[in-house]
């Protein structure tokens, strides 16, 4: 006899397992109602381009990195005549070029011949002997892509595309038996759960490639019961609704692969792409082995991170096939035997991680509304630029570390940050926030806001030049005499008593010496003079808004962005004309319609002459003070620049300007802790080699504005110079402004006066 306890236990069991079935029958017909696989056509990516390089006479082939952009938009060099787009050929005095069609731009493809003399573009021409050409560009390169808020790059292969021993190869490590069972596989089942109790852990699994593809689909990745159940389901009815190959085929395309940078990689195409700088018809059969590996742990066997565990992941995968024989013995020891090595495309070299965050908040914001799906944004961004600024910072911020070990204690690591934009446009061309993306996703190039130190300096200048204007020869002038004097400033705060860095004073300096060195009494005295609303006033229109209200605001008391800073020593670059800095032209629909589009914002904030003084004050940061080590570390032209180092050396800064662009260089910590170093030390040696690779020796001079007059004067008194002066310099004036007085200390001006008066001088 079955005791009725008994009884009603199997009763209960029977009960609770019929409800399970009748729940997972029903969860199925819902599934089998919403469950739909991706096709090659769902979900078009949102696609984000850089900026077209402009091709033009004067350009230089080597600074502007011509040979690298073709490289890096696929274009092939030949050595016949070149016939198809895409191809181009280097002849003695320049270069034939097939560009390709911009479609999106309604440009067609055009053969191009350039012409060369000493590494420079001298001429354009369509065709061989065509007209000259003033416009042309190669076309926008690709920079990444976003489906469903994941930033990753997909094209989608059809399994008819697909090499049969790629297929193979996945087949034999992930799912053996995936043609013949119905979505669940009983026998890896078992085979997982023995290998798992036996060896007591998960060392194993069992799911089929339905399973995994339902979900990577359907589902989050947290390992719970209930979601293997869902999955289970989900994989029948997947089997149920579809073929093997639709299955298949979407599993190829969708298995996540692992990161190149901010880049999500999908599918077997891109990962032979990202790893290996291949289409899959190209691939060995050891790179097809490593790619399948991946599956198991695409972030722990990424060859990118750990060549050993990938070359090891691989033999495990080779050794597969040989057992299956789909390898012989001899093929299996040659495979096993080659080194595992990567060759990175460009495009995952200058992935710039930074800049594509900020972008896409400046669609976000400027559009209010999220950005639909098959979009293409164009960007200002230039990725052989933001390359060149990526490897600075990271072998300038290696190169500190090296000589001040101390830089490497504490629990942050040194970090840095790098803008670089167009001053006439305010175009980005590169934008790097920090040591590595995936370690810390905040952009101190734009989210940080750290005290900009001696970099307000200029502007408190600027401000005196505009109110010289007015002041006539009682005025500012770049050869005034200022007091670098012990002095005390009383404020509702208490007394302050600035000190220069070197902790000495200099008595009388010109205007011009005070800035070159950087001191810092001559600066608040002037900032005095002229005003704190003032200088507020001049600083909000270079963009910068502050909210500091005293005289240490000329000393950098107030935070900033590197990006804001960067961009109002734009303007001065620009000659006065200050345009905000952006990273896109406009966004466009899948049909081509414009969405929206960004329009400059642009404005006169300093009149040209008061810019041009500045800038020319800026130069003699370069050849005679704190900037005068970049000229030791090979930059050369005429470059404007200036250090900012802040108190108790937390900050380091440096930012240079030619005519054409603005770079601004921070250096830091995220904690706050002392540098111990000025941004002569920290900042300015990574902007030289920057600069020295952006800015060709031959670039143009700054372009002096009229308004201005040039007089010789005695730096030492600020008056015209004479014959018995020991020193001349020559300097610019507001014309109103220049001294009429000779010089006082020395004597003379007889002559001087003479030659004037009869028009010779």
């Amino acid at each position: 006899m079955i005791s009725p306890t008994i009884t009603w236990g199997i009763r209960l069991a029977l009960v609770l397992v019929s409800v399970a079935s009748a729940g997972l029958a029903g969860y199925g017909l819902l599934l089998s109602a919403n469950l739909t696989l991706p096709k090659s056509d769902d979900h078009p990516p949102l696609l984000i381009y850089g900026a077209p390089f402009l091709l033009r006479p004067g350009l230089p082939v080597a600074e502007s990195g011509l040979m690298d952009r073709l490289h890096r938009l696929g274009y092939r060099p030949v050595s016949d005549a070149v016939r198809r787009p895409g191809e181009y050929r280097v002849t003695g005095d320049g270069m034939d070029l097939y560009l390709r069609a911009q479609e999106d731009h309604h440009v067609p493809a055009r053969l191009v011949a350039l012409t060369m003399a000493q590494g420079v573009v001298t001429e354009i021409r369509a065709g061989s002997a065509g007209p000259l050409e003033t416009l042309v560009s190669l076309e926008p390169p690709l920079i990444s892509g976003l489906r469903g808020g994941a930033r990753q790059m997909r094209e989608w292969i059809p399994l008819s595309r697909m090499p049969a021993r790629m297929v193979e190869t996945v087949l034999a490590v992930e799912d053996r038996r995936f043609f013949s069972h119905p979505g669940i596989d009983p026998i890896a089942v078992g085979r997982a759960l023995w290998a798992n109790l036996t060896r007591g852990g998960v060392v194993q699994g069992g799911s089929t490639i339905t399973q995994q593809l339902a979900k990577n689909l359907f589902y989050s990745p947290q390992r719970t019961i209930g979601r293997k159940l869902k999955e289970s389901v989900a994989a029948l009815v997947l089997e149920w609704k579809y073929r093997k190959e639709e299955i298949l085929e979407s599993y190829l395309n969708e298995i996540y692969l692992g990161q190149a940078g901010s880049v999500a990689m999908y599918g077997v195409g891109e990962a032979a792409h990202r790893y290996f700088d291949k289409a899959l018809d190209d691939l060995t059969i050891e790179e097809m082995a490593t790619i399948a590996g991946l599956i198991k742990g695409p972030n722990t066997y990424a060859p990118t991170k750990n060549l050993d565990l990938a070359t090891r992941r691989r033999d495990v995968v080779l050794r597969r096939l040989r057992e299956d024989g789909r390898l012989t013995e001899e093929e299996w020891k040659v495979a096993v035997n080659r080194p595992l090595r990567v060759t990175l495309p460009q495009d995952v070299l200058t992935d710039a991680p930074y800049f594509l965050d900020y972008l896409l908040r400046q669609v976000e914001e400027g559009t209010g509304m999220g950005i639909p799906e098959g979009a293409k944004i164009y960007s200002t961004l230039d990725p052989w630029v933001q390359e060149v600024a990526t490897d600075s910072l990271h072998k300038g911020l290696a190169r500190l570390e090296a000589a001040f070990p101390e830089l490497k204690q504490g629990e942050h690591p040194l970090q840095g940050a790098v803008v670089v934009l167009e001053p006439a446009t305010g175009h980005l061309l590169a934008m790097v926030g920090g040591r590595d993306y995936r370690v810390s996703q905040f952009n101190r190039a734009v989210q940080a806001r750290r005290q900009a130190g001696s970099l307000m300096k200029p502007f408190v200048y600027l401000t005196a030049f505009e109110a010289g204007r007015d002041q006539g020869r009682t005025g500012h002038t770049p050869a005034t005499l200022l007091l670098d004097e012990p002095v005390t400033f009383e404020s509702g705060a208490g007394s302050w008593s600035p000190q220069n860095y070197d902790r000495q004073f200099h008595g009388q300096v010109s205007l011009r010496t005070a800035l070159e060195h950087s001191y810092n009494v001559p600066a608040v005295r002037v900032a005095q003079q002229v005003g704190v609303p003032a200088l507020r006033s001049t600083l909000a229109g270079f963009g910068l808004e502050l909210q500091a209200d005293n005289l240490s605001v000329a000393l950098g008391s107030a935070s900033v962005s590197l990006l804001d800073i960067t961009g109002a020593y734009g303007g001065l670059a620009n000659g006065g004309i200050m345009t905000k800095p952006l990273g896109l032209y406009r966004v466009t629909g899948e049909s081509g319609d414009v969405l929206w589009s960004l329009l400059p914002d642009r404005h006169q904030a300093a009149s040209p002459q008061a810019a041009y003084l500045v800038t020319s004050l800026l130069k003699g940061v370069m050849d005679r003070g704190t900037g005068a080590k970049a000229r030791a570390l090979g930059v050369q032209g005429p470059v404007a620049g200036k250090t900012g180092t802040t108190d108790g050396y937390r900050d380091a800064w440096f930012v240079g300007y030619t005519p054409e662009l603005v770079i601004g260089v921070w250096v830091g910590f995220d904690d706050e802790r002392p540098l111990k170093l000025t941004g002569s030390q920290a900042a300015l040696p990574i902007w030289s080699d920057l600069a020295r690779r952006l800015i060709p020796p031959t670039t143009r001079d700054f372009e002096m504005p009229s308004g201005l007059v040039q007089r010789d004067v005695d730096p030492r008194t600020g008056q015209l110079a004479t014959s018995r002066c020991p020193e001349r310099t020559p300097e610019v004036f507001i014309a109103g402004t220049e001294p009429t007085v000779y010089c006082e200390l020395h004597g003379g001006g007889l002559w001087e006066r003479l030659k004037q008066t009869f028009g010779f001088s």
